[in-house]
This record gives structure tokens, C-alpha cells and sequence, in this order.
């Protein structure tokens, strides 16, 4: 292996999925229930209520909410993104035998991993998101109304405070590595496509890719616009779901566009070169003559040519990508939902 080879290797995230023995969705399921299983030690440590009762109903108290949210916070960054980092891979390898130019060095930056070039610059993206994380924390988080310093930090406190700087610091660090995934698929684009205006499903592949990429902080985003169910103060909320969307939103429309524009420029130059020719042919075939007669069905097979390029689509989207696209938009839809179905199990559990 070359010596720039040896320069990559895995985040803690992939190598925590890649040592676990269970697959991808257990691990991170097992990473949420412990999470949650310690915020829940910490609190019958300081004697608070998991359980309260609102208007005559049982429900979550406001810090086991924002906890449960907290940890399929971590479910979602550690396993979805180890998703799509796989996916994405073996899907890379797909178009480059469909004939996208898929170089072996732009693969390596997904399966061996980032270089210690990106591994240093999510570090600093991970100490920006840490300072956000504690000036999120002392502005959002105030029980009784109270700012919680250290010197008035019980467990329970302390655990908000550790589970918010390292979601924070956690998103940041992923941003930068999700900007560095994404510049593999569209780097140098312009010349690694041959466009098939006939088979334009060879490249749905980057459908795929960008949808996957958008997926986690579609994520990401509706478990934060859950968290707000449980929350006095949200103003600092909406700026950090209208981030993660802008970024869902950037990742999945920047390879999209990219794949739009060589489509359509192909299109624009095969029709001009098309119409051209049935100028030409039309011109023999409206003379008299031997040559009119041969003209025709090469008339006939250039304007039925021209009817299929015309039809061709400009965006490298099936309909099951497109399909769900659709269902990740629904996504808040169903997080409110979940948060209702969440209150009626309570409900009924407790009687």
C-alpha cells in the first residue's frame, strides 16, 4: 500500500461499528439505550421524576423528553452515518462499471477512510461545535429558570452538559466530513461522465448518493424539532434545524445539479446536431429521385431519434428515489406523530 494509502484511517464512529458484533441499526439502538440508562441512574440519583403527571395525564418530564431525544440524537449521527458511508461506496463501485470514472484514489477517501489532512480539520469543525454546544447549554438549559454553572451542577446537570457538547461537537465534525464525502462524487464531475441520453438510469446512482447523504441531517433535524416538545425556550432551536436542513439540502442538491447540467448541455448539443441532420436529410427527401427514396427511412429513424432524446430526463432520479425523497420530507410529520404515540403508550402504561 502506498504511503498515501497509510495516511487515512476511520473515525472512532466506524471503528466502534466495524468492532461491534451487532449490525449497524443494534449498534446504534444499543448506543441509545445505555445513553438513556444512564441519564435515567443519574436522575433517580438526585431524586427527579422520569414520570410526572400534566393535567391528569402521565407523560415524560421535561428532562427525560429532551434526554430520550438526546439519545436517538446519538443513534441517528453514529449509525446512519456509517450507513452512508457504505452505501455510498458500494454504489460508487456500481457507476464506475456503468462507466462513471470512479478514480481508485477518490474511492480510498470512503473505504480506508479519511486523510489526517481531514482528520485535523474535523477536529477544529468539532471545537467549534464544543463552544457552540456550551453556549447552547448555559442559554437553553435552566431548570427553575436558574443558569447551571459548575459549581451547581448535580449529575443529572452534568450529564446534559457532556451529552450536549459532544452532540454538538459530534454534528460539527460530521459536517466536515460529510463536505469531504461529497467533493469525492462531484470533483473533476465534468469529466468523468459519459451521458447515455438513452440510458439515462445509469446514473441514478448519484440520486441515490445524494439522498443518502441528505437522509442523516433530515434526521438529525426532525429528532431536534422533537426536542422542542419538551422545552421552555426555543428560539435557539429553529436557527439549528433551518442549519441542518440548509446542509441536508446543500449535500443533496450540489451532486444533483451538477449530474442536471451535463445532462442538459449533452441534450442541448445531441438535439442541435439531430435537427441539423433532419435539415439535411429533409432537404434530399424533398427531392425528386432516386436519393428522396433513400432518404426517407433515414428521415423516419432521425425524428423518431429526436422525439426520444426530447423525452430524455434531465435528473438522475428514479422513482423510487424520488418516492423516498417524499417520505424524508414527511419526516417532521412523523416525529410530531411519534411524539403523540409516545404520550398514549405513557397513557395507557400507567393507566
Amino acid at each position: 500500500m502506498s504511503k498515501k494509502g497509510e495516511d487515512r484511517s476511520f473515525g472512532w464512529e466506524t471503528r466502534l461499528v466495524l468492532a461491534s458484533p451487532l449490525n449497524l441499526f443494534w449498534t446504534g439502538a444499543a448506543i441509545a439505550v445505555l445513553l438513556y440508562l444512564s441519564f435515567m441512574s443519574c436522575a433517580l440519583w438526585n431524586g427527579l421524576n422520569i414520570v410526572i403527571d400534566r393535567a391528569g395525564d402521565p407523560t415524560l418530564s421535561s428532562d427525560a423528553w429532551t434526554a430520550l431525544c438526546m439519545s436517538l440524537l446519538w443513534w441517528t449521527i453514529i449509525s446512519l452515518g456509517q450507513y452512508t458511508r457504505s452505501a455510498n461506496l458500494a454504489e460508487a463501485w456500481k457507476l464506475s462499471k456503468l462507466g462513471v470514472s470512479m478514480s481508485v484514489e477518490r474511492l480510498a477517501e470512503l473505504e480506508r477512510g479519511p486523510t489526517r489532512v481531514a482528520h485535523r480539520r474535523a477536529a477544529f469543525f468539532g471545537l467549534i461545535g464544543a463552544a457552540a454546544g456550551f453556549v447552547f447549554y448555559t442559554i437553553v438549559y435552566r431548570p427553575d429558570g436558574q443558569v447551571v454553572w459548575p459549581s451547581n451542577m448535580t449529575l443529572t446537570n452534568a450529564w446534559f452538559f457532556v451529552m450536549t457538547l459532544g452532540l454538538f461537537t459530534e454534528i460539527f465534525r460530521s459536517l466536515s466530513f460529510l463536505r469531504m464525502d461529497t467533493s469525492v462524487f462531484v470533483r473533476d464531475l465534468d469529466h468523468r461522465v459519459a451521458i447515455d441520453l438513452l440510458d439515462i438510469s445509469k446514473l441514478d446512482g448519484f440520486g441515490r448518493i445524494a439522498l443518502r447523504g441528505a437522509l442523516p441531517w433530515l434526521l438529525t433535524g426532525t429528532i431536534v424539532l422533537l426536542l422542542l416538545l419538551g422545552q421552555r425556550s426555543t428560539e435557539l432551536f429553529l436557527p439549528l434545524i433551518a442549519g441542518l436542513v440548509a446542509s441536508a439540502t446543500i449535500v443533496f442538491a450540489w451532486p444533483m445539479w451538477r449530474v442536471h447540467r451535463l445532462i442538459d448541455n449533452a441534450k442541448k448539443v445531441e438535439l442541435a446536431r439531430l435537427r441539423r441532420e433532419i435539415f439535411e436529410t429533409r432537404a434530399v427527401f424533398d427531392s425528386q429521385g432516386a436519393e428522396s427514396d433513400r432518404a426517407a427511412p433515414r428521415l423516419s429513424a432521425l425524428l423518431a431519434l429526436e422525439g426520444r432524446v426530447e423525452k430524455a430526463r434531465e435528473w438522475p432520479l428514479d422513482m423510487p428515489t424520488v418516492f423516498r425523497f417524499g417520505l424524508y420530507l414527511a419526516l417532521p410529520l412523523g416525529s410530531w406523530l411519534g411524539g403523540a404515540i409516545v404520550e398514549r403508550i405513557l397513557a395507557l402504561v400507567m393507566g
